[in-house]
């Protein structure tokens, strides 16, 4: 990733320009569905049936080549072509390896012809005892394998229910594990927030319109305060676009800028905010196409800011607005800034804002009502509570709620303080302050009844170490809750109730 603005060399004046890409923080790999698509997707399905058929069909086949007689394997004293629908229903469920089975039931039917049989017609006593008595007729038939095909469909249904259980259970893990790599995106990417802060707090601050938490801060309080105008709708509703823009303008210092929303996969050409006059944007830009393609933030060198025209395209930047999944949302097309700020550092900051806007207004949703029936509540306890609720409903994982209840006084003040400056980094908290009583809620995320267990523990032994007191002692009220699946604030309602702190 190279974005250094350098000086124009006079031996490579003429040189073409190049564009170049920065890859956005979160962004998923193109390859990764393709090699192993999510469970319960078409493709998914799709690849499972091809492969139970396939298998079972080359299967069938190989035996055949080794034993044209018995292709099936009936007669070898093991049901050795029952291991390919086993290995199926391991590997996709009870469901694929019935439908292998099933294969296997009507190859029998093809490939074991019906054989003569002679017909009795009567039995005979005789001295030595009694003998059947044939007529020389024969009816073809085709005894049919009970023992083979029971043995083999009870087999694959029970390692079927193995593979069906196990499945769920990797799913539910799965589920879990993006949760976790969605919040250890998020925290690489304040932390490279906080680094990039730093670093411009050894520059010359007047050089600099505004400061990467000023900025940030304009953005979280227009992503979750302003109501979407009919320009900024699209499959994701672009809230505060223009104050976004105008916030980036001054932090990047751009002077022709759009921002698109994203509609039915492409951006569209209509400006859901502008600064500078800017026009309708051209989806057949080579730098806007090679921008959607990857999914990357797409910029010309700083040697062809005197003329971007050069490579076919009118604009000197372009951005796509991805959330930390990667998912698109709009596009930020840059027309015209000033020279010595089309630099490394600065494109890098104008990625952040968007990546960090771009998440924002993807949550912006789920945490709306979380907000509007509690103002007080902080935003990102409000985004993590929607995001374990959608955890719950898709995933049935659990998370918890844990509320410790305090005097409001000068002792429960301190031991309040030091729950807070205590919590997990995967944890979020929230402080209530009542009239009579404070309560601290730690929200904290895949943890049943066993994890609030050991995190009551853990603090209780802590406040014993650091105060000499435990719960009972420093009258501290303990209540917790199950995240939801459905109705959230209900039950967040009624657990404030019970903690003296609603309203």
């Amino acid at each position: 990733m190279n974005t250094q603005a350098t000086g124009p060399d006079p031996g490579e004046s003429r040189a073409a320009p190049r564009s170049r890409t920065v890859r956005a923080t979160g962004a998923a790999a193109w390859w990764s569905t393709l090699i192993a698509p999510p469970e319960g997707s078409a493709r998914r399905r799709t690849v499972a049936l091809l492969e139970t058929l396939g298998f079972t069909l080359i299967a069938i086949g190989l035996c055949r080549a080794f034993s044209a007689d018995d292709p099936l394997l009936i007669h070898s004293g093991f049901g050795w072509i029952w291991l390919v629908p086993v290995v199926v229903s391991l590997r996709y469920g009870s469901v694929a390896g019935l439908v292998s089975g099933f294969v296997l039931l009507a190859a029998w039917y093809l490939l074991y012809p019906a054989v003569p049989v002679p017909v009795v017609t009567a039995v005979a006593a005789g001295t030595g005892g009694a003998s059947a008595v044939f007529t020389g007729d024969t009816v073809l038939s085709r005894p049919f394998p009970v023992g083979f095909f029971f043995g083999g469909f009870f087999l694959t249904l029970l390692t079927g229910q193995f593979g069906d259980i196990w499945m769920s259970r990797l799913r539910q893990n799965r589920i879990a594990n993006d949760y976790l790599s969605e919040r250890l995106s998020i925290l690489t990417r304040n932390q490279f927030m906080l680094r990039l802060s730093h670093e411009r707090l050894e520059q010359d601050l007047l050089s600099r319109p505004a400061t990467l938490r000023d900025s940030l801060a304009r953005l979280r309080a227009v992503v979750f305060e302003q109501l979407p105008t009919p320009a900024e709708q699209g499959d994701l509703a672009l809230r505060g676009a223009q104050a976004f823009l105008d916030a980036a303008a001054q932090a990047v210092q751009l002077e022709v800028a759009s921002v698109h929303a994203w509609r039915q996969g492409a951006p569209a050409a209509e400006a859901a905010a502008s600064v500078g006059g800017a026009g309708p944007l051209d989806v057949h830009d080579p730098l806007v196409r090679e921008a959607i393609e990857t999914r990357r933030l797409v910029h010309v060198d700083a040697q062809a800011h005197a003329g971007a025209a050069a490579i076919g395209s009118r604009y000197l930047a372009c951005v796509p607005l991805l959330d930390v999944k990667g998912e698109p949302v709009g596009v930020v097309a840059i027309e015209r800034m000033p020279f010595l700020a089309l630099t490394r550092d600065n494109l890098q900051f104008l990625l952040v804002l968007c990546s960090f806007y771009a998440d924002g207004v993807r949550h912006a949703e789920v945490s709306h009502e979380m907000l509007s029936a509690f103002p007080a509540c902080p935003q990102r306890f409000a985004l993590d509570y929607a995001r374990l609720v959608h955890l719950r409903r898709d995933s049935k994982v659990l998370s918890s709620v844990v509320t410790l209840v305090f005097d409001n006084d000068e002792q429960g003040a301190a031991l309040s303080e030091h729950i807070v400056r205590t919590r997990r980094a995967l944890d979020s908290q929230w402080e209530v302050i009542g009239s009579k009583r404070r309560a601290v809620l730690t929200l904290m995320p895949l943890s049943g009844a066993s994890g609030v267990d050991g995190y009551l523990l853990r603090i209780e032994d802590n406040l014993r170490a650091q105060f000499g007191v435990d719960f009972e002692a420093a009258h501290v009220a303990v209540y917790s809750m199950n995240v939801p699946a459905s109705e959230p604030i209900r039950p967040l309602v009624k657990l404030m109730e019970h903690c003296g702190v609603a309203g």
